[in-house]
């Protein structure tokens, strides 16, 4: 079942006109804005793969820049032998990014910080339920990621469309997300796994 629905959420995402996505990512980025972040100090950002209509991050670092500068943005690199991803922290005019084999933009070097200080991730997604399960890319980077961090650490999905009607069945390793934001509602999911 996630196998199909990550290539029906694929093909759905990559059918978006350039004005469509770029429509669904305001609103996106307008509803982020509305939230205040001050009460945060370590936030991790997935970095989007531009070429899969990813929710442009991008936007969400910049204004993170200008209205939360004290802020420690931290973005991932994959590490593909130990099969973990390093959180690096972000600097605006410093940090050198290069895609990786999967066109995913990366830090080039930069310091690695602790994944159990971070207190909200945004984490990428192709599809959740109304429950906050979440389907990924199938490698299970960001729950191997998730387990690590600290229990109380926001995480929070990024989605261009609505929940699908489908419950996903959730494997033992499956992190949930706290909330997921999309460009008509933020949701707020009640998991015990928080």
């Amino acid at each position: 079942m996630k196998k199909e629905i990550r290539n029906k959420m694929r093909l759905k995402r990559l059918s978006l006109s350039k004005s469509e996505f770029w429509d669904l990512n305001d609103k996106i980025l307008e509803r982020i804005k509305s939230i205040d972040w001050s009460a945060y100090q370590y936030v991790h950002i997935f970095l989007p793969i531009k070429e899969n209509n990813e929710v442009d991050t991008f936007e969400i670092l910049s204004f993170f820049k200008h209205q939360y500068p004290n802020l420690k943005i931290v973005i991932p690199r994959t590490n593909f032998k130990e099969s973990k991803l390093e959180n690096v922290v972000f600097d605006h005019y410093q940090t050198v990014l290069r895609k990786n084999e999967y066109h995913i933009p990366e830090p080039v070097y930069g310091h690695i910080i602790s994944s159990d200080i971070i207190d909200v991730v945004f984490v990428p997604l192709l599809a959740f339920d109304a429950s906050g399960n979440r389907i990924g890319y199938g490698g299970g980077f960001y729950d191997r990621f998730l387990s690590t961090c600290k229990k109380d650490a926001l995480k929070i999905g990024l989605s261009l469309f609505p929940p699908i009607e489908e419950k996903l069945v959730a494997d033992e390793f499956d992190i949930p997300l706290n909330q997921c934001i999309t460009p008509e509602r933020h949701y707020i999911f009640s998991n015990k796994k928080l």
